[in-house]
């Protein structure tokens, strides 16, 4: 375990990921964060253009995120002639998410009791509500948001599809973060 940093709160934090900002980073426990794991937690805010005290990125309890995965905080307001700054909004992910590996999150939030799977693409300022499967290598598009219960699959343009999915994944996709939590991968 020597290439893992474990915390009072439980989180395993591998040393070979890469956390900046990590003062404006919250952890709520029990989170598991992979080799290559990357959060981007130095960026500049918008609400708070003066200051850099606020928190970028949240992550709830029982997080996971697999090896490689990106967690970039939204863009507000890309760089002008005026300003060489690109500002962002902070990035929420909720309780008993799972991030699949080579997945880039630049959603504004991932609700609670969501799986996402490998090779991912959630766009800039897009919304998962609760309990929603994102299916291997999905794009979810600029600004969309993803009711509740729904499975998701396809790039937009070619096969994008959202269709309903059965409440008991609630459940389920909260088993397998705890069971990830304690068994590893």
């Amino acid at each position: 375990m020597a290439d893992w940093i474990e915390t009072s709160s439980g989180n395993r934090i591998s040393r070979s990921a890469h956390i900046s900002g990590s003062d404006r980073i919250v952890i709520n426990g029990n989170a598991t964060i992979h080799p290559g794991v990357q959060i981007h937690g130095d960026v500049q805010l918008l609400a708070n253009k003066s200051s850099t005290d606020t928190t970028t990125a949240t992550l709830g309890k029982f997080c996971y995120l697999r090896p490689n995965c990106q967690i970039i905080p939204p863009v507000l307001q890309e760089c002008s002639d005026s300003d060489s700054t690109t500002y962002h909004g902070p990035v929420t992910i909720g309780a008993y998410t799972i991030i699949g590996s080579n997945t880039v999150v630049k959603s504004a939030n991932v609700g609670n009791r969501v799986l996402i799977e490998d090779d991912c693409v959630l766009e800039n300022l897009s919304i998962i509500y609760e309990c929603c499967v994102i299916r291997k290598g999905t794009v979810v598009p600029p600004k969309t948001i993803i009711p509740p219960y729904s499975e998701v699959s396809g790039v937009p343009g070619k096969d994008f599809r959202i269709s309903s999915l059965n409440s008991c994944y609630k459940r389920l996709i909260e088993i397998e973060a705890k069971e990830l939590q304690i068994l590893g991968s």
